[in-house]
Parts: structure tokens; sequence; C-alpha cells
């Protein structure tokens, strides 16, 4: 086998080479968007009319979404398996609601590596680890 030698000296000819090799981002050409709630207010009490479509849309478990949404807003409420609703308590607004959603999404759903919503969470022990399906990454998260 020959080796042409002007080949390990030439800068542009490797660079093209090792672009070549390189396997091609997987894109999708979607962009990750952040699911809206439909509230409705009875009394002093906020129902989320959707909340089974919006953990489904992000992946994870309702009691885990509403676990995170009671423990931030340190209210109580209840979860509606039956009909997909979530019950909160307090009056909430919806903005506060959508802030509360997008920091979900930012600790425990998108991959700091690659910044793909391609996780899942799984438990090791007593530490939950964010793992992307995607990259390969795992990252602990802070359990809640």
């Amino acid at each position: 086998m020959e080796i042409d030698e002007n080949l390990f000296y030439d800068y542009e000819r490797l660079l093209q080479r090792l672009y070549e090799k390189v396997p091609k981002p997987a894109s999708s050409g979607e962009r990750f968007e952040l699911p809206k709630f439909q509230l409705h207010y009875v009394g002093n009490q906020t129902i989320v009319r959707n909340f089974r479509e919006v953990a489904d849309r992000l992946r994870r478990e309702p009691e885990m979404l509403q676990r995170y949404i009671l423990r931030e807003l340190a209210t109580a409420g209840n979860y509606d398996q039956n009909g997909g609703i979530l019950t909160i308590n307090t009056k909430i607004s919806s903005s506060t609601l959508t802030q509360i959603l997008e920091r979900f999404v930012a600790n425990y759903l998108i991959c700091p590596t690659c910044g793909r919503p391609d996780t899942r969470i799984i438990k090791r022990g007593k530490t939950w680890i964010l793992k992307c399906d995607a990259c390969g990454a795992e990252q602990p998260v802070k359990p809640f």
C-alpha cells in the first residue's frame, strides 16, 4: 500500500477527509415547543384541563410533573388520572405556570450536552439520572 506523502502535510485535504468520515448529525428539522396549559378557574382553584396531554408531550409521568409543580407553588392539589386533569388549590396565572414548566423542561427534560429533549429519568439507588437517548450522556438531577 502506497501512501501519498503530501497527504500528511496538506491541512485542507486532511480536514476534508475528516469531514467525509464524520457522520452527519441527524437533524429532523423539528424544534421543541413548550406545550400550553388550558386553565379554568373555579372559586379559588385552578384547573389544568390538558395536564395529561402536556405530560405526554414532555414524555414524563403526570405524577412526576404534578409533584414538581405543586412543590414549586408550595400548595396542595390533586391529579385525576381518569380525566387527566390537575386541580391546584389556589389561583395561579398562566404565566406563572408557564415559568414553572420552563424550569422543569430546563432541569428535567433538555439534555445539557446536546440540547435535545430526547431524555428519560432513571433512578439508580438514591440518585436520579437524566439519560439522553440522542447522545447517550448521563447527568444526575436533583430529586423532588
